[in-house]
């Protein structure tokens, strides 16, 4: 087996060569050609040691913010002009201080040590001429001029001729659905099935992914203003709050059929949104889409349709049928699926309802399906449960939590599952309601005729004046160029926003790194004290001292020890569990003035801020291998937390981003960015997954079930964002034409990648083991390809973890210059020798793969969001070896397969 890693553990296979070739253009954007770069293999491995060590200090950052303080700290260290040791050591501490805090003197002498010894190994800065920043003015060119705040309402992206068409389009293909494609039915072709297109399906997915901004335009809401500042400027979004009609009826707990107010014990009422949809939630049984802003009480919407369900199986003697259907509720998290289980269990007691979590660590066998009612589960875990042929004829009820993810990575599954579900019930006549809850978004038509719900009947859409607590909204772009400035803007700012609510309000500051949440709250608390304003957020007398006080010293995490007493403290996963319900409790009963936390507070714990500040919305994305812009569900999730119910009359939401970001924020939070289907980044393997389930056998078949998807939906009301040309929805009004081009498009690569056999003639699809495999593992089909190109029966261990390494799945993963150093140590820790070198991604798979089984601390934020990336999705490309090998008859390639299954699951 030599020969693998000579011909192809140096590259992926010729068809990768456009990924390649983005790779490198993002890894060369990483590296801006104006910092410096090594010359020669020595200076390279000492710049190495030196982004290193920063990024140790930094705590998780993005590459760029360490390679700007990099060449902050070789241009000092290489400018004569300060010959003195102490003196350049005093400007030497202006940049260290934005790594290390003050008080930690000792350790600054030894970083600063450290950096001069490193630096006397670079010799070949400043070879070529540097420059440097210039005036933030031009960055400004595309900015309107005016200062007044605008006045005009939000900006519709769609007009009345794409509303016609679509609406045009859904009649037809219904027409289609049930008269027009009986044609060609026994052959499967289709019209003009040998003249089809071949469609570049890459270049037609959208590279921005959930981050896409399709709207070309933005209006700020009624009153907002914006004001410029000195390296940043301010957009202000003022609260809507809107007066409860007197006709407005809200639904007392004690007017509901007597059956049903067990659900809603300690509830006096329904909130406006809930009574709104009350009547058709709880007493019909048509689908339905909510549309409403976080925190609005979507969740007793669902528990309503829920009711519905049970209410229908009620009999006569007040009893209930379980066993006359199932319910399945799609939310997108595990910390999610895990609360909603706990939730529903409490509420539905009274109803001997059994519910029961399905999700990635937690598998059920078919017993507990059969005992079970309602299945709490992520759009992962059940795709993959539909994608085979189990007996699911008892659902009901399918509930679809934070469907505006379409508009995501994972959009391709939502879409699947829908389809799934809306071709089962058509197919086999089965009457299963689909309900959809969303955040407010301004294209909810489209998602909503997408789960085929009655535009007059099902459609419930509330904008942001329905919110709880109405929120003022501050949305700060920073202009300035340089990373490191950049950085230290963003803790100026935290400060000031914090300040400015200093002993009047809490403050819940959300970072996006747990390293983060000490760094910023110790920075907070130095300005604090050089600015005498402590007393501020905490005043001496406060009753709450002598409370932090005596709970400090219950403490176990230093950081927080030393942060508490002054009112101020940091929450993450990392910290034990003692020490975060001690946060947790303090802040909840408002003697923590200051919180400073990971997006999984948002998440896991109902903890509400008056105020909460966004600090950087870029997070670190293992699956795209860089620093990425923060999801909609996560902004959307941590503005939720703004705004007590209970004691706020206004809440506020603070985004401090970069400057080019902040349309899509202000679009996203105001009801201005449309949500588009990802669909066609997918397309290949959720066709394959549909092949192989059998409900598509033909090209025919398979654009039948385009149809049935969001993405037809979309390239109906916006042909050209996907690709058409203005005429072509005239000329083909179904988009049959571009359907059939797409499907011979994924189809061709699936056939390629030995996944179907495609007859071009008939459109007939036959399914192949290698394709039954990759659906059942949800495996890529270039990772198939990869396998079946190179597994080999007498593969070694080295052999195995090499081929892993090749696994599509980890395409984006790259080498970062301050993750070397640590990779080099992690290969002299890793048990099986690895053959690439450290410069090649494969490598860096490899030493992670074998960290995550062997349980290694890794001190770098990349690298062990990598690890564990890596490693969750090892586990399936592992099991796809084994099912090959065994296919073949390759029994010692097996048994290796299914070992290193054992390590990765039993780990």
């Amino acid at each position: 087996m030599a020969n693998l890693g000579d011909g192809v553990a140096k590259g992926r296979r010729d068809d990768d060569t456009v990924t390649d070739r983005e790779d490198s253009k993002r890894r060369r954007l990483l590296i801006d050609s104006d910092y410096y770069q090594p010359k020669s293999k020595e200076t390279r491995a000492a710049y190495e040691a030196m982004l290193s060590l920063i990024q140790h200090h930094l705590g998780g950052l993005p590459l760029s913010i360490v390679i700007d303080a990099a060449d902050e700290i070789l241009a000092l260290l290489n400018y004569n002009d300060i010959p003195e040791t102490e003196k350049k050591k005093l400007e030497f501490q202006k940049i260290l201080n934005l790594i290390i805090p003050e008080d930690e003197d000792e350790q600054m002498n030894l970083v600063f040590d450290q950096l001069v010894s490193i630096g006397e190994l670079i010799t070949d800065f400043g070879e070529e001429a540097l420059e440097f920043e210039e005036s933030d003015d031009d960055e400004e060119e595309s900015v309107p001029d005016e200062e007044e705040p605008q006045k005009t309402g939000a900006y519709w992206l769609l007009g009345e001729t794409a509303e016609e068409n679509l609406l045009k389009a859904i009649n037809d293909l219904n027409y289609y659905r049930t008269v027009v494609a009986d044609r060609d039915l026994e052959s499967g072709r289709l019209k003009g099935q040998g003249q089809r297109q071949m469609l570049d399906l890459e270049s037609l997915a959208f590279d921005q992914g959930g981050h896409l901004m399709a709207n070309n335009k933005f209006v700020l809401p009624h009153g907002s203003y914006r004001s410029r500042r000195e390296g940043y400027d301010e957009f202000h979004v003022p609260r809507v709050f809107k007066e409860v009609d007197v006709s407005e009826k809200l639904v007392k707990i004690t007017e509901m059929p007597a059956w049903a107010q067990p659900a809603f014990k300690g509830m006096q009422q329904l909130n406006r949104v809930q009574s709104k949809v009350y009547e058709t939630a709880l007493f019909k049984d048509d689908n339905i889409l909510v549309c409403a802003p976080t925190g609005a009480g979507s969740t007793d919407v669902a528990v309503l349709t829920i009711l519905q369900q049970i209410g229908f199986n009620k009999k006569d003697d007040g009893t209930f049928n379980h066993g006359n259907y199932k319910i399945v509720y799609v939310t997108p998290m595990k910390a999610l699926v895990t609360k909603i289980v706990s939730n529903l269990s409490k509420r539905l007691k009274d109803y001997g309802v059994t519910v029961r979590e399905l999700s990635g660590d937690q598998s059920l066998n078919g017993k507990e399906i059969e005992e079970s009612q309602i299945i709490v589960t992520t759009p992962e875990k059940w795709d993959i449960i539909t994608r085979k042929s189990v007996d699911l004829q008892l659902v009901r009820l399918v509930i679809i939590d934070e469907i505006h993810l379409l508009h995501g990575d994972r959009g391709p599954v939502l879409e699947s599952i829908v389809a799934r579900t809306l071709r089962q019930i058509e197919t086999m006549k089965e009457n299963i309601r689909l309900v959809g809850l969303s955040a407010t978004l301004p294209n909810y038509e489209d998602v909503a005729l997408f789960l085929r719900v009655d535009l007059k009947k099902g459609l419930f859409k509330f904008d942001r004046s329905y919110r709880p607590v109405p929120l003022d909204q501050q949305y700060v772009g920073i202009s300035v160029r340089k990373p490191l400035q950049m950085f230290k803007m963003m803790n100026d700012l935290c400060y000031q926003k914090a300040l400015a609510c200093a002993g009047k309000h809490q403050v819940l500051i959300f970072v996006q790194s747990r390293m983060e949440t000490a760094k910023t709250a110790k920075a907070m608390v130095e300005k604090a004290m050089a600015n005498d304003t402590l007393n501020r957020f905490l005043k001496e007398d406060s009753a709450s001292r002598e409370v932090l006080q005596s709970q400090t010293e219950l403490i176990k995490n230093g950081d927080l020890k030393k942060l508490l007493p002054y009112g101020f403290a940091f929450h993450h996963s990392g910290l034990t569990r003692g020490d975060r319900e001690i946060v947790e409790a303090l802040f909840g009963e408002g003697h923590v003035q200051v919180l400073v936390s990971t997006a999984t507070l948002s998440w896991s714990v109902n903890l509400h801020a008056h105020t909460v500040i966004i600090k950087g919305t870029k997070v670190y994305n293992p699956e795209k291998g860089a620093w990425m812009e923060l999801s909609a569900m996560d902004v959307m999730q941590m503005l939720g937390r703004a705004g007590r119910p209970q004691y706020d009359q206004y809440g506020e939401g603070i985004i401090i981003t970069g400057y080019s970001e902040l349309q899509c924020y202000l679009s996203l939070t105001n009801e201005q960015l449309p949500i588009e289907s990802q669909l066609i980044s997918k397309l290949s393997d959720q066709l394959n997954a549909e092949i192989v389930l059998g409900t598509v056998q033909n090209a025919r078949d398979a654009c039948h079930w385009l149809g049935y998807t969001y993405l037809y939906y979309r390239m109906v009301r916006d042909p050209t964002l996907y690709g058409l040309a203005p005429d072509d929805l005239v000329k083909d009004v179904l988009l049959e034409e571009r359907r059939a081009d797409l499907i011979h498009s994924a189809a061709t690569i699936l056939d390629k990648n030995n996944l179907v056999k495609y007859d071009r003639e008939s459109g007939c699809f036959q399914v192949t083991d290698l394709g039954r495999i990759a659906s059942n593992y949800c495996v890529n089909h270039g990772t198939i390809a990869t396998y079946n190109e190179h597994l080999k029966p007498t593969m070694s261990d080295a052999d195995l973890y090499s081929l892993l390494s090749l696994s599509e799945e980890f395409k984006h993963v790259t080498v970062g210059q301050d993750e070397k150093t640590e990779l080099a140590k992690l290969l002299d820790r890793v048990s099986v020798p690895i053959k690439e070198t450290l410069e090649e991604p494969s490598a860096k798979i490899n030493v992670l793969l074998q960290a995550y089984i062997s349980q290694l601390k890794l001190e770098s934020l990349s690298l062990t969001s990598d690890m564990v990336y890596i490693g969750q999705r090892a586990g399936r490309l592992v099991q796809a070896v084994y099912e090959i090998a065994l296919k073949r008859g390759w029994d010692q390639l097996a048994e290796k397969a299914l070992e290193m299954v054992g390590k990765i699951t039993k780990r």
